[in-house]
């Protein structure tokens, strides 16, 4: 039997050898019949483009001519990419249409699933995100695109900048994370903004809502920022009225801003209010309307009966004002370093909101400098060293500010009081102990240098 069957074996390879050698036609055509692959149901083909330069393939191509052709483009592995059958018709165009996107992307992955394509992934450069913005304009005709999910190139160190100048334009400035934010910016601030933003990812968490808590108290400022450097939001800047300003701490105090990573720091108002109710109540008119005596016109008396009442008021600081004896003042130097060093003045964690159990400490100082009435005040804040030395100096100056505010609430005159902050350049005690930290939180109310 064996036997029998190598004969058969043997004669059938025989048979085939003279068939081919002898050009029988249906011999020759089935030497070169190409098997097809196999047909594949679920047809799929992804590219990842890898932190150096990779291009990764995965899933089916059509046939070897068009895996060769995807490995030819430059850093292409095919080695993952099988055969199948059953590819959509838009395969080619799908996959030069990903390679071309993925061209401009530091990595990222691209899919062709039928005919559904995904982007995903961070752009190069600058000029690579903007240009990718438009990429729904390129799908090719058949296939849709059903996510496109591109950063912008990543930012070390992410820095923003929405600023007020004194003659009221605005100005944009650092990064942002797309485009659609810094139109909607533009909006808010009004049509006298402008923008040098760039867009780049690696922004702080919460970026966007975190702006949009403070934006509508942006409006309220004279002049002022809204800043983000180091991963610390500051607002500062001066507010239109006093009650602006009580209105943004209020808004501070209430949303807890704080403690969500914000610094305030708020100039004393201008004092814009009283000026036409003074200029309102000047009599200069009347008086310059009633009628003079020919007889009186050369004489000099007239002047001050004409001249307007508010303009009167300049001329009461050119008479030698009562001074604070020597011995009053040296007392009251002592008295508010005495206050001073009780350390007294506490705030909330992390925050310029002044703490419970404030009030006598604050109504003591008010006592202490209604006793030297002629004499200028400083208000000086400090912190300890933790955090960035920037945020630090902006609650320094926010805190000073709250307390010079209260003082005003007791009844001090707000032109004797300056709010200065002096964050962590003036430690008093050792900033590695938390008791040394302690005592370099502190607010110093002096008598003014000079005084």
């Amino acid at each position: 039997m064996k036997r029998h069957l190598r004969h058969l074996v043997t004669s059938g390879m025989i048979a085939l050898g003279l068939a081919l050698s002898f050009g029988h036609p249906s011999a020759a055509q089935s030497s070169v019949v190409a098997v097809p692959p196999p047909q594949v149901s679920d047809y799929w083909v992804s590219i990842s483009r890898q932190p150096g330069g990779t291009f990764v393939f995965d899933g089916y191509a059509p046939s070897a001519v068009i895996r060769d052709a995807l490995g030819a483009h430059t850093g292409a592995d095919v080695s993952w990419l099988k055969l199948g059958s059953g590819a959509p018709a838009g395969y080619d165009a799908a996959t030069a249409f990903g390679l071309a996107a993925l061209d401009r992307f530091s990595e990222g992955r691209f899919a062709l699933r039928g005919t559904v394509l995904s982007l995903s992934g961070t752009a190069a450069t600058q000029a690579d995100f903007i240009a990718l913005q438009s990429l729904a304009k390129e799908v090719p005709a058949g296939l849709i695109l059903a996510m496109a999910e591109i950063s912008a190139p990543r930012v070390e160190s992410y820095a923003f900048s929405l600023r007020r100048q004194p003659n009221g334009n605005v100005l944009l400035s650092g990064f942002v994370p797309k485009p659609a934010l810094e139109q909607r910016l533009l909006l808010a601030v009004g049509a006298r903004a402008s923008s040098t933003l760039r867009f780049g990812s690696g922004e702080p968490l919460n970026f966007e809502a975190s702006l949009d808590k403070v934006l509508p108290l942006f409006a309220l400022l004279k002049d002022g920022e809204i800043k983000l450097e180091g991963g610390t939001w500051l607002f500062s800047g001066r507010p239109l009225t006093t009650s602006d300003a009580e209105s943004i701490r209020a808004t501070f105090a209430r949303d807890r801003l704080s403690e969500a990573g914000w610094s305030l720091a708020l100039a004393v108002p201008a004092p814009d209010a009283p000026q036409p109710v003074q200029v309102a109540t000047a009599p200069a008119e009347p008086v310059a309307a009633e009628p003079v005596p020919p007889a009186e016109v050369t004489q000099p008396e007239p002047e001050p009966v004409v001249a307007p009442a508010a303009q009167a008021a300049p001329q009461v600081p050119a008479a030698p004002a009562p001074s604070t004896p020597p011995e009053t003042l040296e007392q009251c130097r002592t008295n508010l370093a005495a206050l001073s060093a009780q350390n007294g003045i506490l705030f909330r964690s992390g925050a310029a909101v002044l703490a419970e159990g404030t009030a006598t400490i604050l109504a003591s100082i008010a006592d202490a400098i209604t006793h030297c009435p002629d004499v200028a005040i400083d208000v000086a804040g400090h912190t300890d060293s933790d955090g960035e030395a920037a945020a630090n100096l902006a609650l320094s100056v926010a805190r000073a500010e709250a307390v010079t505010t209260a003082l005003i609430g007791l009844g001090i005159d707000p032109e004797r009081l300056y709010a200065i902050g002096y964050g962590e350049s003036q430690p008093v005690a050792d900033n590695a102990t938390s008791a040394g930290k302690a005592q370099n939180r502190r607010i110093v109310v002096s008598v003014r240098d000079g005084a």
